[in-house]
Parts: C-alpha cells; structure tokens; sequence
C-alpha cells in the first residue's frame, strides 16, 4: 500500500474510477440489456441472441448505418483542408490572426441546437436567406432540406462550419510547433512557398493530421444533435444517421432492449474504424 501511495499511479486512481463509473460501466450495461426485451412499463425480459436476429433483417438499420458513412466520406475532407487552408493563413501571431482565429472558433462555441435552428431557417425553401440571394440573382431556390441529396449536403455543410474552428487551432498548434529553421532551409534550396509547405511543413505535421483525422471522424460519426434539429432523419429515412435512428427506436417505438442490441453494434463499428485510425498513426 505505501509502494503505490509513494507511486505516481496513485495521481491516476481519480481517473480510473471516473472511467469505471461513466464508461465502462455504462458499455458493459449496454451489452447486457441489449440481450432483454424492455418497453420501460414492464419489468425487463431474457430474450437471448433475438434483438440481434432481427437486427440482421432490419434495411433501415443498415441504411443508417450507409448513411452514416456516406456523411463521413462527404464531410472529412471538407473538415481536413478548409481548417488546413485557414491555419496556414492565420497561424502566425498578428492582431488581424487573432481577431479571425476567434471568428472562425466562434461556431464551435455555439450550442448545437442554436446553431442549427440558424441554420435551418438560412436553409429553409421559402424563408431562407439563401434561397433568397439565389432567386435575386435569378437563379431557382434550391430545395435544401426537402430533398435526399441536398439534405445530406446540407448536413455535411453544418457540421463542417461546426467543427472548423477546432480543427483550425489544432492545424496552428500543429504549424507554430515546426521549427523555423526547417523553412529557411527550403528557401536557401531555392523552393518557392508551395513546395515548402508540400515537401516540408505538410509531412512535419503528420502527427497533427491524424489528430484532426481522428476528432472529425469521430464528430461525424456520433452526430446526433444537429441531423435531429436540421432533418429530423429525412425526407424519408434518406438522412437518418445510425445514433438519431436508436434514438427514434428507444425513446418513440420504445424498444429499449433492441436499441442497445443495435448501439452494441454500431460500437463495435466504431470501435474498428478507431483501430484502423491508431494503426494509421502508428505508421
């Protein structure tokens, strides 16, 4: 007992009880009621592999499931370079820097609902501020949020004007670390601004771009709030992303017990797509 109180290991108990309490046991509650049939009225029934069976003849569980990666393929690149290109604009220490680093931060301040509700009306067929520049400059409104694939775009966008500011500061966290010597060097090489960035700053930053890699696919994958708010999963099941497609079956159909057999499931995904992404690192 005086070995660990005089060890540093004892500064990591808080930490590890906070993870028991909050994470592993919530995850190892979510496996055990995924294998009972519950409503919240009645008293919670033992129905063995079931919840999974059905879940494997369920299409709109698989849809949100293709859903959710084709958000992820539209908006982590969007997430990757815009932050990228603005970190590289505003990364040095100047007035102007810091006034627009703050501006572009701001939306990540924001609480998701009052930032989506923003933009759902910026959005919206008849009302929205969009869709009235469009018809000025007369070209036709745009059905942003009424059809499959401007929904899914627009979903992309808000978590992109989301997430940037984050990624942004990580990106100039990531920049101010290169040592300035390196690019003095480039210079007396003769190579111009692009290929100092391209062949020196951009592989120096490897560390750092899996950093952002990693915070935006996991942002997008997990997006609950803003699909909710903006689409509420539609128009039909054409933007209903994995978490907002447990949630309707948890808490509107009220099968609790199948909504943890299928959140069972998409941790498991998560859990791949985490791996591969430390592998990635690792290299």
């Amino acid at each position: 007992m005086k070995r660990l109180i005089n060890s540093r290991f004892i500064f990591a108990i808080p930490a590890l009880v906070f993870l028991f309490i909050f994470v592993l046991l919530p995850i190892f509650s979510i496996f055990v009621m995924s294998f009972f049939s519950w409503d919240l009225l009645n008293p919670p029934k033992f129905a063995g592999w079931s919840n999974f069976a059905r879940l494997l003849e369920d299409k709109w569980f698989w849809n949100s499931i293709w859903v959710s990666i084709k958000l992820l393929i539209m908006t982590v690149p969007l997430c990757f370079f815009i932050p990228l290109a603005l970190a590289v604009c505003l990364y040095r220490e100047t007035t102007s820097s810091k006034i627009l680093r703050a501006f572009f931060y701001w939306p990540y301040m924001m609480p998701a609902v009052a930032g989506t509700t923003m933009f759902k009306w910026l959005l919206s067929y008849d009302l929205g501020l969009l869709n009235y520049i469009l018809k000025s400059l007369g070209f036709s409104p745009v059905a942003w949020l009424l059809k499959p694939t401007p929904a899914l775009f627009a979903i992309s966008l808000l978590r992109t004007w989301g997430m940037t500011g984050l990624l942004m500061m990580m990106f100039i966290t990531g920049l101010q670390s290169v040592p300035e010597e390196f690019h003095e060097a480039a210079r007396v090489d003769g190579a111009n601004r692009w290929q100092t960035f391209w062949y020196v700053t951009f592989p120096l930053l490897k560390n750092t771009n899996l950093l952002v890699l990693t915070t935006a696919i996991a942002h997008v994958f997990r997006d609950f709030a803003g699909v909710y708010v903006l689409t509420g999963g539609g128009p039909g099941y054409s933007t209903m992303v994995t978490p907002l497609y447990i949630y309707s079956t948890a808490f509107t159909q009220w099968r609790i017990g199948y909504a943890y057999a299928m959140s069972v499931v998409f941790l498991l995904i998560s859990f791949v797509i985490a791996v591969f992404t430390l592998r990635a690192r690792e290299r």
